[in-house]
C-alpha cells in the first residue's frame, strides 16, 4: 500500500513539475519568431526620434517578444524596405514606414518592390492640417479661399520639400479646388512651419503629428483638416478642427489624406506567420501605452485590419502618386503601374 501511495505521490509530483515545462516549450514552439530564436527586428526607415520612430518604439515595447530595433534611411525610407526584402522572409524581419512615402517609391524608382508585394498593417493616421500664424487675418478656411480667388496667385503657401505629405497635399489643394497660389517649397522637415513663423508664406498644410505644439502652444492655428470628418487634437484643452470637404467633388474624393505608419511584411512570407501578427497588433492598439502615445502625438488610432490597410494604402497611393504626375515630380505615368486615378 505504501508503494503504491508513493508511485501515485510521484506520479503528481511528476505532473506539476512537468505542466509548466510544457507551457514553457509549447510557447516557444508555437512563436512565429522561433526561427530568429525568439527575436524580432524592425527597420525603421526613418531617422530616430521621427513620428515613425517613436510609434515604432511604442509597439515594439507591448509586444510580447524580444525586439531589435534599427534605423536604416534614405531614398525617402525605400532603403529600409529594400534591406527588409534581402533577409529571410521568417516572419522576424518586419519594416517600419510611412505610408505616403512607401508607396510613391516604386514610382519613383526607389523601391526594389511595389507596396502590393507586402502585407500592411496600419497603426495611426497623422491628417494634413492647414495651419496659419496665430495672428493671421485668415479666420476661417472660407476666408482663405475668398482672399485666394480674388487674388490668384499672391497667397503663399509653404511645404516641407518636393514629395512630401506636406507637398502632396499643398499641390492637392490648388490643383483640385482649381485654385492659383504661390507654392514654395523649402527644404527639411519642419521647414515649413519655420517658413510661417517668419512670415514668409501665409498658410502651411502639414501632418498633425508635425503640428500639435504649435498647435497646443497657439503659434499657429488650424483652418481645417484633410479629413471628411472633424479632427480633434488631445492633450490639454482639446482642439477642434473642421473638416475641409464638400465644396469640391474631384477634392472629396481624395480624403482622407495625411500620413499613416504602420509595419510592413514582404507577402511571400508563411501565411501561418502573418496571420499570427493579426491578433498580436490588435492587442497593441488596445493598450494604454499606446492610446497616451496617439494621443499626446496627435495621431489618430487606426485598427490594424489588412484588409482595411490594403485599402487605405490604394488610396493613398493612387491621390500621391497622380498628384505627384499631374504636378510634373513623377517621372513614371502611374498608369504603367496599374495604379488608378481617384
Amino acid at each position: 500500500m505504501r508503494f503504491k501511495r508513493s508511485k501515485r505521490l510521484i506520479l503528481i509530483l511528476a505532473i506539476i513539475i512537468l505542466i509548466p515545462v510544457i507551457t514553457v516549450i509549447l510557447i516557444i514552439y508555437t512563436n512565429p519568431f522561433r526561427s530568429t530564436h525568439n527575436k524580432l527586428t524592425i527597420t525603421v526607415a526613418w531617422n530616430p526620434r521621427s513620428t515613425a520612430d517613436d510609434i515604432t518604439r511604442v509597439i515594439a515595447g507591448e509586444i510580447n517578444t524580444s525586439v531589435v530595433l534599427q534605423n536604416i534611411t534614405g531614398a525617402g525610407g525605400a532603403n529600409g524596405a529594400n534591406e527588409v526584402l534581402r533577409l529571410p522572409r521568417n516572419g522576424g524581419n518586419i519594416l517600419s514606414t510611412s505610408l505616403t512615402s512607401f508607396v510613391t517609391s516604386e514610382a519613383m524608382g526607389f523601391a526594389e518592390s511595389s507596396h502590393r508585394d507586402w502585407e500592411v498593417w496600419l497603426f495611426a493616421f497623422s491628417p494634413a492640417i492647414l495651419v496659419v500664424p496665430n495672428d493671421s487675418h485668415f479666420k476661417t478656411f472660407e476666408n482663405l479661399i475668398e482672399t485666394i480667388r480674388e487674388y490668384p496667385g499672391i497667397v503663399r503657401c509653404a511645404d516641407d520639400g518636393y514629395g512630401t505629405v506636406s507637398y502632396i497635399a499643398a499641390e492637392l489643394f490648388s490643383s483640385q479646388v482649381a485654385l492659383e497660389i504661390f507654392h514654395q517649397s523649402f527644404s527639411g522637415s519642419s521647414s515649413a512651419t519655420i517658413a510661417l513663423e517668419e512670415y514668409q508664406a501665409d498658410f502651411a498644410i502639414i501632418p498633425s503629428s508635425q503640428a500639435k505644439e504649435l498647435l497646443r502652444s497657439g503659434t499657429l492655428r488650424a483652418l481645417g483638416v484633410f479629413s471628411e470628418s472633424t479632427f480633434i487634437l488631445s492633450g490639454g484643452i482639446d482642439i477642434i478642427i473642421p473638416p475641409i470637404a464638400g465644396f469640391s467633388n474631384n477634392f472629396d474624393s481624395s480624403l482622407p489624406f495625411g500620413e499613416y505608419f504602420g509595419l510592413f511584411i514582404p507577402e511571400s512570407t508563411p501565411s501561418t506567420i502573418i496571420n499570427s501578427y493579426d491578433n498580436m497588433f490588435m492587442d497593441v492598439i488596445g493598450s494604454d501605452a499606446f492610446i497616451e502615445f496617439a494621443r499626446n502625438s496627435g495621431l489618430e488610432i487606426i485598427t490594424p485590419d489588412r484588409v482595411l490597410s490594403n485599402e487605405i494604402a490604394e488610396h493613398i497611393c493612387s491621390v500621391a502618386n497622380w498628384t505627384l504626375y499631374n504636378t510634373g515630380f513623377l517621372p513614371v505615368n502611374p498608369e504603367t503601374l496599374d495604379i488608378p486615378k481617384p
